[in-house]
């Protein structure tokens, strides 16, 4: 009988010490699981800058793609005529027009080589410098010009740039570029 006392005390005591085990157990669930979803809004708002970058990055890369569609339409007329047997006038520079570094709204656009073409060149750069300024945050662009495989010809390498990281304490951090090559 004494011995029957002993494992009823026994498994009241045992299940009081598991009711305060069961406590602990789920005040470090709690814990953990509170990590947890600090960590994922964490993820969440990094996925959110992320896919504001790559947004832009696809913006840019559409605009030098329009670009380079610009550039190509107002050299094919030179190219179909290269093989004439007069001289015909070379296809206009595009690099000749650029931004004003003071004021990054204004294009100004020199006047082109002798005996090459200006068509359409200042009306297609403003056109496409107002896309550029409309869609990306702070937009800037450098287009340089060298000799193409083609006689003359131009190779292009444009570079945009653009304000892209919130999160970025100095200027530097926060601009971003798109450089690519137009034949």
């Amino acid at each position: 009988m004494k011995r029957m006392h002993t494992h009823a005390r026994q498994a009241r005591e045992g299940s009081r010490q598991q009711q305060g085990l069961s406590l602990i157990e789920v005040m470090i669930s709690v814990f953990i699981l509170g990590v947890g979803l600090l960590g994922l809004a964490g993820l969440q708002t990094r996925a959110v800058v992320m896919n504001q970058s790559a947004y832009y990055r696809s913006i840019a890369t559409d605009l030098a793609t329009d670009l380079a569609d610009r550039i190509r339409a107002n050299r094919t007329p030179f190219l179909a005529s290269a093989d004439a047997d007069t001289p015909a006038p070379q296809p206009p520079d595009f690099s000749r027009c650029s931004q004003v570094s003071a004021s990054p709204d204004t294009l100004s656009c020199s006047a082109q080589e002798e005996g090459r073409e200006s068509y359409l060149v200042s009306e297609e750069m403003a056109q496409w410098h107002s896309l550029l300024r409309s869609q990306l945050p702070d937009a800037t662009f450098t287009l340089t010009a060298a000799a193409g495989q083609s006689p003359g010809f131009f190779r292009y390498t444009l570079t945009i740039s653009w304000t892209d990281n919130r999160s970025a304490q100095d200027a530097s951090a926060k601009l971003s570029s798109y450089v690519t090559v137009i034949e």
